[in-house]
């Protein structure tokens, strides 16, 4: 597959995740309701372009899976040309939510939280989800993987949604600050910055533990039949 196919794809699927977190968090939903509708949409994305690109749609998730060096053919460059493509459909859907529903969500703590329960809230859940990521789509890769995936999204969303707005995506972060900015909240753009970096962290936590949980996966052939 080429590299153009791949962005294509993360592209799509980056925005339709992006554009159903926009819609959900200036609608009516909330709670439970609103989690699963971004769950569900990221789980059929996954469903749709998971053979394309692998179905990141998520600059967490790229690095988690460049750092775990399951892929030996997933490059540098690889993860570089996929987060621009995520955060540039990131910041696309984010204006196209805008556009649609003429308001547009806030990036920030909730109410009564600090930065520092919001950075623990999106490292420890956005480390869920890479985990998960790794270890059911680049392991098991069985036809449930998408809905494993779409459910680490339902429980961040329900667990940290009031804590920090429950990301767990440098895309979404975008998504929503862009969209602030150009709704006239440009003086808080650097939030999504912030964002990005806690979950940054919790991607780069989750290949550490993965590559020490699953360290049968970097054996080479010899080195498991001298241990066996």
């Amino acid at each position: 597959m080429s590299l153009g196919k791949k962005l294509t794809s993360e592209f799509i699927g980056t925005y339709l995740l992006v554009f159903a977190v926009g819609c959900n968090t200036v609608s009516t939903a909330s709670g439970t309701w609103a989690a699963l509708s971004i769950a569900s949409t990221l789980m059929v994305a996954i469903y749709a372009l998971g053979s394309v690109s692998g179905a990141h749609f998520n600059p967490a998730v790229t690095l988690a899976y460049f750092l775990s060096g399951e892929d030996k053919d997933f490059t540098a460059s690889d993860m570089g040309a996929y987060m621009g493509t995520q955060l540039f459909a990131g910041a696309a859907a984010g204006l196209s939510s805008l556009a649609l529903h003429g308001e547009a969500a806030n990036l920030q703590p909730g109410a009564g939280y600090s930065y520092g329960g919001a950075a623990a809230a999106e490292i420890a859940y956005t480390f869920m989800l890479c985990l998960v990521v790794l270890r059911a789509a680049v392991i098991v890769q069985k036809e449930y993987f998408g809905l494993a995936i779409g459910m680490c999204v339902t429980v961040g969303g329900c667990a940290i949604g009031a804590v920090s707005g429950g990301s767990l995506n440098p895309a979404v972060s975008v998504g929503i600050a862009t969209s602030h900015a150009a709704n006239g909240g440009a003086s808080i753009m650097w939030h999504c910055g912030a964002y990005a970096a806690m979950e940054l962290v919790g991607a780069a936590l989750a290949a550490g533990v993965f590559m020490v949980c699953h360290k049968a996966e970097y054996e080479t052939e010899e080195t498991q039949k001298l241990n066996n």
